[in-house]
Protein backbone atom coordinates (compact mmCIF):
# COMPACT_ATOMS: atom_id res chain seq x y z
CA UNK A 1 0.00 0.00 0.00
CA UNK A 2 2.92 2.84 0.86
CA UNK A 3 4.39 1.78 -2.38
CA UNK A 4 0.95 2.57 -4.59
CA UNK A 5 0.89 5.94 -2.44
CA UNK A 6 4.64 6.63 -2.84
CA UNK A 7 3.87 5.83 -6.85
CA UNK A 8 0.59 8.14 -6.89
CA UNK A 9 3.16 11.05 -5.41
CA UNK A 10 5.44 10.94 -7.50
CA UNK A 11 3.11 10.86 -10.50
CA UNK A 12 1.59 13.77 -8.58
CA UNK A 13 4.20 16.07 -8.47
CA UNK A 14 5.10 15.03 -12.51
CA UNK A 15 1.84 16.65 -13.25
CA UNK A 16 2.28 19.24 -10.68
CA UNK A 17 5.59 20.24 -11.75
CA UNK A 18 5.14 19.99 -15.80
CA UNK A 19 2.27 21.93 -15.30
CA UNK A 20 3.48 24.64 -13.41
CA UNK A 21 6.50 24.64 -15.94
CA UNK A 22 5.28 24.70 -19.21
CA UNK A 23 4.99 27.12 -21.64
CA UNK A 24 7.61 29.13 -18.62
CA UNK A 25 11.13 30.22 -19.13
CA UNK A 26 12.61 29.01 -15.76
CA UNK A 27 16.48 28.08 -16.09
CA UNK A 28 19.02 30.61 -17.52
CA UNK A 29 20.64 29.04 -20.83
CA UNK A 30 23.52 26.79 -20.34
CA UNK A 31 21.95 24.98 -16.84
CA UNK A 32 22.69 21.26 -17.25
CA UNK A 33 20.15 18.34 -16.58
CA UNK A 34 22.33 17.92 -13.56
CA UNK A 35 21.68 21.32 -11.85
CA UNK A 36 18.05 20.87 -13.02
CA UNK A 37 17.95 17.57 -11.35
CA UNK A 38 19.04 18.72 -8.26
CA UNK A 39 16.67 21.57 -8.46
CA UNK A 40 13.32 19.52 -9.17
CA UNK A 41 14.03 16.98 -6.34
CA UNK A 42 15.04 19.91 -3.72
CA UNK A 43 11.76 21.79 -4.65
CA UNK A 44 9.65 18.29 -4.90
CA UNK A 45 10.89 17.53 -1.06
CA UNK A 46 10.30 20.93 0.19
CA UNK A 47 6.94 20.80 -0.96
CA UNK A 48 5.91 17.65 -0.55
CA UNK A 49 7.66 16.85 2.62
CA UNK A 50 7.45 20.36 4.33
CA UNK A 51 4.48 22.32 2.49
CA UNK A 52 2.08 19.62 2.02
CA UNK A 53 1.77 18.63 5.49
CA UNK A 54 0.46 21.86 6.80
CA UNK A 55 -2.79 21.23 4.61
CA UNK A 56 -3.94 18.07 6.41
CA UNK A 57 -5.43 20.97 8.97
CA UNK A 58 -7.92 23.70 7.06
CA UNK A 59 -5.59 26.09 5.30
CA UNK A 60 -7.09 29.92 5.04
CA UNK A 61 -5.87 32.66 2.71
CA UNK A 62 -3.74 34.08 4.78
CA UNK A 63 -1.39 31.08 5.54
CA UNK A 64 -1.69 29.59 1.60
CA UNK A 65 -0.29 32.38 0.58
CA UNK A 66 2.47 32.61 2.98
CA UNK A 67 3.41 29.15 1.96
CA UNK A 68 3.76 30.64 -1.80
CA UNK A 69 6.10 32.76 -0.80
CA UNK A 70 7.93 30.49 1.60
CA UNK A 71 8.45 28.47 -1.38
CA UNK A 72 9.81 31.66 -3.23
CA UNK A 73 12.38 32.28 -0.77
CA UNK A 74 13.11 28.27 -0.91
CA UNK A 75 13.62 28.49 -4.76
CA UNK A 76 16.11 32.02 -4.23
CA UNK A 77 18.69 29.13 -3.34
CA UNK A 78 19.12 28.14 -6.43
CA UNK A 79 19.19 31.57 -7.77
CA UNK A 80 22.16 30.84 -10.12
CA UNK A 81 20.08 28.72 -12.37
CA UNK A 82 16.58 30.54 -12.43
CA UNK A 83 15.86 32.88 -15.08
CA UNK A 84 14.50 35.65 -12.31
CA UNK A 85 16.79 34.81 -9.44
CA UNK A 86 13.55 32.72 -8.25
CA UNK A 87 10.20 31.28 -9.18
CA UNK A 88 7.20 34.20 -9.56
CA UNK A 89 3.99 34.01 -7.68
CA UNK A 90 2.22 32.21 -10.96
CA UNK A 91 4.68 29.38 -10.55
CA UNK A 92 4.79 28.53 -7.79
CA UNK A 93 1.01 29.08 -6.92
CA UNK A 94 0.45 26.56 -10.05
CA UNK A 95 2.62 24.01 -8.59
CA UNK A 96 1.45 24.48 -5.12
CA UNK A 97 -2.56 24.44 -6.30
CA UNK A 98 -2.22 21.81 -8.82
CA UNK A 99 -0.43 19.54 -5.86
CA UNK A 100 -3.33 20.46 -3.42
CA UNK A 101 -5.97 19.73 -6.18
CA UNK A 102 -4.90 16.09 -6.62
CA UNK A 103 -4.33 15.45 -3.00
CA UNK A 104 -7.86 16.67 -2.17
CA UNK A 105 -9.01 14.77 -5.00
CA UNK A 106 -7.84 11.55 -3.89
CA UNK A 107 -9.04 12.21 -0.33
CA UNK A 108 -5.67 12.92 1.41
CA UNK A 109 -6.37 16.16 1.95
CA UNK A 110 -9.25 18.30 3.18
CA UNK A 111 -9.98 20.79 0.64
CA UNK A 112 -7.58 23.34 -0.71
CA UNK A 113 -8.66 27.10 0.05
CA UNK A 114 -7.97 28.31 -3.90
CA UNK A 115 -7.25 26.93 -7.08
CA UNK A 116 -4.42 26.25 -9.92
CA UNK A 117 -4.70 29.59 -12.18
CA UNK A 118 -4.26 28.60 -15.58
CA UNK A 119 -5.29 30.22 -19.01
CA UNK A 120 -7.90 27.21 -19.28
CA UNK A 121 -9.68 28.50 -15.91
CA UNK A 122 -9.53 32.31 -16.83
CA UNK A 123 -11.53 31.93 -19.56
CA UNK A 124 -14.60 31.51 -16.60
CA UNK A 125 -13.82 35.01 -15.35
CA UNK A 126 -14.35 38.80 -16.64
CA UNK A 127 -11.63 39.54 -19.07
CA UNK A 128 -10.06 42.62 -17.44
CA UNK A 129 -9.18 40.25 -14.45
CA UNK A 130 -7.55 38.13 -16.51
CA UNK A 131 -3.60 37.79 -16.75
CA UNK A 132 -0.95 34.68 -17.81
CA UNK A 133 -0.33 32.41 -14.87
CA UNK A 134 3.53 32.80 -16.31
CA UNK A 135 3.49 36.40 -15.25
CA UNK A 136 1.30 36.86 -12.32
CA UNK A 137 4.78 38.67 -10.04
CA UNK A 138 2.84 39.57 -6.86
CA UNK A 139 0.67 38.17 -4.24
CA UNK A 140 -2.16 41.43 -5.47
CA UNK A 141 -1.84 40.23 -9.05
CA UNK A 142 -3.35 36.71 -7.43
CA UNK A 143 -5.48 37.66 -4.85
CA UNK A 144 -7.24 39.88 -7.95
CA UNK A 145 -7.70 36.73 -9.64
CA UNK A 146 -9.30 34.79 -6.72
CA UNK A 147 -11.35 37.49 -5.49
CA UNK A 148 -12.91 37.53 -8.89
CA UNK A 149 -13.39 33.84 -8.75
CA UNK A 150 -14.86 34.29 -5.48
CA UNK A 151 -17.37 36.75 -6.84
CA UNK A 152 -19.02 34.40 -9.97
CA UNK A 153 -19.79 31.06 -6.74
CA UNK A 154 -22.92 30.03 -5.83
CA UNK A 155 -23.99 29.82 -1.98
CA UNK A 156 -22.16 27.77 -0.37
CA UNK A 157 -19.70 27.00 -3.25
CA UNK A 158 -16.37 26.71 -2.92
CA UNK A 159 -13.19 28.02 -4.81
CA UNK A 160 -12.50 24.70 -5.25
CA UNK A 161 -15.26 22.77 -6.11
CA UNK A 162 -16.26 26.32 -8.71
CA UNK A 163 -12.70 25.14 -10.08
CA UNK A 164 -13.01 22.08 -10.76
CA UNK A 165 -16.77 22.32 -12.21
CA UNK A 166 -15.66 24.58 -14.64
CA UNK A 167 -12.46 23.21 -15.42
CA UNK A 168 -13.94 20.37 -16.50
CA UNK A 169 -16.25 21.73 -18.54
CA UNK A 170 -13.44 23.68 -20.41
Amino acid sequence: MQAQRDFLKDEIWMLSFGGAFQRNTIYNAGVGEKEREIFREGLQSYIVDEILPAYKKQVGDQNHKAYIISIIDYTRSFSKLLSNGELNVGTVQKILNLSLKYYWCLGWLPEPPHFPIDSRIQKCIPNKYRKSWTRINNLDEYQAIIDCARGLLRDGESLASWELANFRRN
